[in-house]
Parts: structure tokens; sequence; C-alpha cells
């Protein structure tokens, strides 16, 4: 299961911050009436009106005064803002704690050998995920005869330097993918995706499609092409789908492959 903890606290920090900056822009109406603002629509114009908050009685504002009208509805906005921010903050202090992941897959984990044997989890174990997406087998695409020899350090055989330059990140960094592999799309049916790979920390896979020649006005074309029909069938980069591009004058770096592994693979 995705581990969203480092997300939540991210955003606790974000809410933190929204709230001393309410803090410090309620400072500056402090000295503003007590009154509120309630707003009228006639003839398809607005009217604004001060309600007194003790004695609820209305007055039509002017419009030398709709400065201080705005200044009023910028505080009172702010306050619910505030008011929402501090309760959400309360709520997300008192879950974050709690919140462990990890420790629902641990309670297989830690069972004896014997006792997992009788029970079937709901929650798959990462040692059975990789046993599973290791064990699937499928016919790689093949090579003609006179095509480049770039095989990656384990032995995969890929078909440019850049593949060569992914495979081998992947490879290093314990990333298991499948070269090649079969997966069918609208429109254009079965394509071969130059790598599929599998988060294990999330189990979720994502595609990797590297572009390699998009100086090439016909391969650009080809290929805007195909990523549509990858959209269309619900790919998206960064969500289950990794893109990389290069041309003739700016090629594809180990900086960038690092980058999209540690982003979406890790």
């Amino acid at each position: 299961m995705e581990d969203y903890k480092i997300i939540l606290e991210n955003q606790l920090r974000k809410i933190g911050f929204l709230i001393k900056e309410t803090d410090k822009n309620l400072e500056r109406f402090k000295d503003l009436p007590e009154k509120y603002i309630s707003v009228s629509a006639s003839n398809g114009n607005y009217q604004y009106y001060w309600v007194d908050k003790k004695t609820k009685k209305r007055k039509y504002a002017k419009l030398d005064e709709m400065e201080a009208v705005r200044k009023v509805a910028q505080r009172d906005y702010e306050e619910n803002l505030r008011n929402k921010l501090c309760k959400m903050k309360k709520s997300m202090e008192k879950f974050l704690p709690e919140y462990d992941i990890s420790g629902l897959e641990d309670i297989y984990d830690r069972m004896s050998d014997a006792r997992k044997n009788l029970i079937v989890p709901i929650i798959e174990p990462k040692e059975s995920l990789i046993k599973k997406w290791k064990e699937v087998e499928y016919e790689p695409m093949g090579f003609e005869e006179g095509d480049p020899l770039f095989c990656s350090d384990s032995g995969i055989r890929v078909r440019s330097k850049s593949e060569l330059m992914i495979a081998n990140t992947l490879e290093k960094m314990n990333i298991l993918y499948r070269y090649e592999y079969p997966t069918s799309i609208k429109i254009l049916g079965t394509v071969r995706p130059d790598f599929t790979c599998l988060n294990v920390r999330t189990g979720k896979q994502y595609i990797w499609e590297h572009f390699g020649r998009m100086d090439s006005v016909s391969y650009s074309n080809k290929n805007v092409f195909k990523i549509y029909a990858y959209e269309q069938t619900g790919y998206f980069q960064g969500k289950n789908m990794i893109m990389t591009f290069e041309t003739s004058q700016h090629p594809i770096s180990s900086n960038t492959i690092n980058q999209m592994i540690e982003q979406y693979l890790i």
C-alpha cells in the first residue's frame, strides 16, 4: 500500500504556515469596526451593507466606504479560514501518530511460516508481489541482424545508448523492470513501451517511454499521437507513466534518469 505519511506531514507544515499568515494578516485588521458585510443584488448590481454585530441593524455602504468594506470582508474571510485551518491542524496532529501503513504489512510479515500457511493476507506481502512480478513471462520483440548491440549490466539487450543508460540505472537502483513488455492501449492496440517498472514500496506499476529523436519531425509527429493514445487509455505522466525526451542537441542526462526514478519508482 502507498504510504502518504510524508505527504500528510508536508500538508501539516503547510497548514501551520497558513495559520501564521492569517495571524499576521488579522493583526492588520484588528482596529476595524465590529461589523460584518451583507450583500444583495439589484438589477444585476451588487449592493453592500454594514451590519452591526450586536444590534444586527443594517446600513447601506456608501461608495466612499468601499475600501473599508473590502477590508472587513477580507478580515471575515481570513477569520473563517483560520478557524478551519486550526481544526484541521488539531485533527491531523492527533491522527498522524496513529498513521502507520507499514504496520499493516508487518502483521503478516511477523507471523511464523506455519501460521502464514493458514492465512490468505488481504494486503499482498512485498515478497509475494515481487515473486509474481518476476514470474510473468512474455515473448521479446527480437532484433534485426545488424542492429547495434547494447546490453545492460544484467544482460538485457536494448535498442539505444539512452535506453542502456536507463536500464543500467534501474538495475543499479534495484528497480524491477520489463523491457518492451506488451501493453494494450486505445487506438493503437498492442504497443511495447520501452520499460515497464514496478515501485515495490507502493505496488504501483509505471510504463516508461523514452522519446529519443524529437528533432525528427516524422518521429515527433508519430509519437505525439502515441502519447495521445496513451492518454486516451488513462496513462498520464507522473500518474502511471514516465516520459523522457531528447534531441541530438539535448541528449538525456544521467541526472534526469535518476530524478525520474527517485520521484516515481522508489
